[in-house]
C-alpha cells in the first residue's frame, strides 16, 4: 500500500479513537468523502488494512463477551451467597 494511503488510514483511525461521539460523525463523513474519491485500484490496496481492522475488532468484540461471561458468573455467584445467607438468618 502506498504510504500516502497508509498515512491518512492511519490518521483516520487516531481520529477516532480520540474522538468524542459528538464528533465521530463528522470525522467519517469527511474520511469517507475522501475515500470515496480514491480509484478502485487504491481501495483495493486498502483491503488489507480493513481486515485487520475486522480482525482486531472482532478480537475486541469476543475479549469482551469473555469478560460479560465472567461478570455474569460472579454475579450469580455473589447472589447465591446472597440466597445463603438469608436462608440462615431466616431459620
Amino acid at each position: 500500500m502506498r504510504a500516502e494511503l497508509r498515512n491518512r488510514l492511519d490518521a483516520y483511525m487516531s481520529q477516532i479513537r480520540a474522538a468524542d461521539t459528538s464528533e465521530i460523525p463528522e470525522i467519517k463523513s469527511t474520511f469517507f468523502g475522501w475515500y470515496n474519491s480514491v480509484s478502485d485500484e487504491d481501495r483495493a490496496a486498502m483491503q488489507p488494512f480493513w481486515d485487520e481492522m475486522k480482525e482486531e475488532m472482532w478480537g475486541v468484540i469476543n475479549e469482551i463477551k469473555e469478560l460479560m461471561k465472567e461478570l455474569i458468573t460472579l454475579k450469580e455467584e455473589e447472589l447465591a451467597e446472597a440466597r445463603k445467607r438469608l436462608e440462615t438468618e431466616c431459620s
